[in-house]
């Protein structure tokens, strides 16, 4: 729905931008959603609203795996972008506009930003400790260390933020700290840096938080309060070379050396060039007589963030204190829990990861609107998506109640009567009443962003008319007048849950709307006076069907050779040190000696079985089993380039099982090289970023 030319005051919101570095998941999904939905209620209410977003395309990340691949770093990021907007597309949310952070309004805001900050004092260079890797001969950018985090003790940790106790760390902090490249114990050295002077900043935020005017969710207001007791460091907002992202302006003269904007600065600046980049369209629109200005928004109406948890700390100190920095107005902010799939976190290795475009194959968009909407309320909640709850919901509720409602009220008018008349006033005048004061609760619902609290209600509307129809028993005296009315009142009920579901569920609200003649109304059009000819009825909403994958025995995982080693009781075997990513470290031997080096081996990348069950082997403990391919001339074992440690492959359809396996197990399964390809049963071997190929053997090689 369109806002009306007459709303005045301005509303901007956003979903925390995508990162440019693969496709859409359905983590995102659930913020996308969470904001599109208020996004079209406030249109519904008239109001003004510009829902925004872009991919966030700047960072070491997409430096090294637009290198990896072989692209310029604009080329892969750009892939990504218009993969995101499809992605949200099919989904059907309603971005106004969806922009990039490496663009020229990003750029040219993220100047402005830094020379004003820098007017005003909050900037200034200082030297500070980074970690610099000898092998890789680069600075670390927090994200490319790991380690054990020095508050909670739980190794294998990032250098940003500990995935186990939440803490905001620097790369610094961690104890026995490696290279996420290279494996290597990187050392620290010391570098000129700009600094945003977060600290002094801390009394405003203060206040800011424990205002009405921000109305916080109460976890957020704990966290931020803990934050903000332990003091606030100052921010650094500068990376070092290679970095792909804008160069810092005097940075050359400044410190030395060429700095880059830290993606933490420039990122969020692209809510507002996003917004700049939509204005400039509208006003190079022919017969515009106004121009549409970002600062129109931003400055003179209201914003609202939609992010995750994981990112609160960026968005409720960092930019808060930066937008204060500038005299723009601090937006509202609303975090949404993780989600879990079958209670599990998203993870590729455990078939429990879905990219937007996996899921709507399998269950379209609104299905999954839906879904996340009966779980979603102001709260800070994880939302699980529990595939056998999916299906309930979707199947009883959706279909079974919302969706068979209509459908039948509207094919039953469709074929039975020419023409409708409005109900009387005096027709059903209780339920009426009881229907038309739900969905005023059903508006404060939506306007809390309580959707729970909206589905519940919108089916509470649902079960009155169900029932309504069911006692009227239309089928039975068709013509009798009493018999017309109530079914005119049911066609309007029909209308109305249409307008009041048209939020959370677009493509359902115009196919019910549509079957009356009618699109794109308001809540201001719930009414019973609806009248005419009911036609051309849709079918609704489908069932879903929940498509299980079959468990393969072997959990397949990309493992990276460290070292080589002669076994000490066997020729034609090798001691391999493989590193595993979150499996660890295992050792691994291996019958590889008669046909390739040790340095033909070292640093490579393949395929390892992560849970064979540990047996010693001529007096030498192996924990796993790297994958060989065999055509009798010739051996290669399984490679990979893209993957890292800790990912899993596995064969299309199937998902890799955890539980241990025997070699004796292991040897029934037969696996084969067909055209390079890897196979089992006719399924192949297939990862998310690349293709697990086997070269220069001959097709029907054995995998073992």
């Amino acid at each position: 729905m369109k806002s009306p030319s007459k709303a005045t005051s301005k509303t901007v919101i956003t979903a925390a931008l995508p990162y440019a570095n693969g496709p859409l998941h359905i983590g995102f999904l659930l913020e996308a959603i969470q904001a599109d939905i208020y996004a079209r209620f406030l249109r519904s209410m008239q109001k003004d609203v510009l829902y925004i977003c872009a991919s966030d395309m700047h960072g070491t990340p997409i430096e090294i795996n637009a290198k990896k691949a072989g692209m310029e770093p604009e080329k892969f990021v750009d892939k990504y972008w218009k993969e995101h907007q499809q992605d949200a597309a099919s989904f059907l949310i309603s971005f106004d506009n969806f922009h990039k952070t490496h663009s020229k309004e990003n750029k040219e805001l993220s100047e402005h930003f830094f020379t004003q900050l820098k007017k005003k004092g909050f900037i200034y260079v200082k030297n500070m400790d980074v970690i610099y890797c000898p092998k890789c001969e680069r600075t670390l950018p927090d994200r490319y260390v790991r380690g054990t985090c020095p508050l909670c003790g739980i190794a294998d940790q990032y250098g940003d933020v500990c995935e186990g106790c939440g803490s905001v760390l620097k790369g610094t902090d961690l104890l026995n700290p490696k290279c996420s490249l290279c494996g290597t114990t990187p050392h620290i050295k010391s570098s000129p840096h700009y600094f945003f002077k977060l600290s002094v900043f801390t009394g405003k935020l203060k206040k800011w938080i424990n205002s009405k005017s921000a109305d916080l969710q109460l976890e957020v207001k704990n966290w931020l309060k803990e934050w903000l007791d332990k003091g606030l460091e100052d921010w650094c907002i500068s990376r070092d070379a290679p970095y792909f992202g804008f160069e810092i302006p005097e940075s050359r003269k400044e410190c030395g050396e060429v700095k880059y904007f830290y993606v933490w600065l420039d990122a969020p600046i692209g809510y507002i060039s996003s917004t700049k980049n939509y204005c400039e369209k509208q006003s190079d629109k022919p017969g515009k007589q106004k121009i549409c200005r970002w600062e129109d928004y931003w400055k003179k109406g209201s914003t609202h963030h939609f992010i995750g948890k994981d990112i609160s700390y960026f968005h409720f100190l960092f930019w808060p204190a930066m937008l204060m920095a500038m005299d723009i107005p601090l937006p509202k902010l609303t975090v949404h829990g993780f989600i879990t799939v079958n209670g599990q976190k998203m993870s590729k290795s455990r078939g429990t990861f879905f990219t937007a475009k996996e899921f709507h194959k399998l269950y379209g968009a609104e299905a999954l609107r839906f879904y996340y909407a009966s779980h979603l309320e102001r709260r800070v909640l994880d939302v699980d998506l529990n595939f056998d709850e999916f299906a309930a919901v979707i199947n009883n509720v959706l279909v079974g109640k919302l969706g068979n409602f209509c459908y039948r009220t509207l094919t039953f008018a469709e074929k039975n009567y020419s023409e409708l008349l409005a109900p009387k006033p005096t027709e059903n005048k209780a339920l009426t009443k009881k229907v038309l004061s739900l969905s005023e609760k059903i508006k404060k619902n939506y306007l809390a962003q309580d959707y729970h609290a909206v589905v519940k209600n919108i089916l509470l509307i649902t079960d009155h008319g169900n029932a309504y129809f069911q006692k009227a028993e239309p089928w039975k005296s068709k013509d009798d007048l009493k018999t017309k009315q109530a079914v005119s009142w049911c066609a309007n009920l029909a209308r109305n849950l249409a307008i009041l579901i048209n939020p959370i569920l677009p493509e359902f609200s115009e196919k019910v709307l549509g079957s009356l003649g009618e699109k794109d109304l308001a809540f201001a059009d719930i009414h019973f006076r609806w009248k005419g000819k009911v036609k051309n009825v849709p079918f609704l909403v489908n069932k879903v069907e929940i498509v299980r994958k079959e468990i393969f025995p072997l959990r397949l995982t990309v493992g990276k050779i460290l070292e080589v080693k002669d076994h000490p009781n066997a020729d034609s075997l090798y001691l391999l040190k493989v590193d595993l990513g979150h499996l660890g470290k295992k050792q691994v031997v291996a019958g590889l000696k008669k046909h390739f080096h040790k340095e033909e081996l070292e640093n490579r990348k393949a395929v390892f079985v992560a849970n064979m069950k540990p047996a010693k082997l001529r007096g030498e403990m192996s924990e796993a089993m790297i994958l060989a391919a065999d055509d009798s001339a010739h051996v290669s074992i399984l490679e990979v380039q893209k993957l890292n440690p800790g990912d899993e492959v596995h064969f299309d359809g199937t998902e890799n099982s955890h539980a241990e396996i025997t070699f004796e197990e292991f040897i029934k399964l037969i696996i084969t090289v067909q055209a390079g390809n890897v196979y089992h049963s006719g399924k192949k071997l297939i990862s998310p970023l690349e293709e697990v190929k086997v070269h220069g053997l001959n097709d029907g090689a054995r995998v073992r």
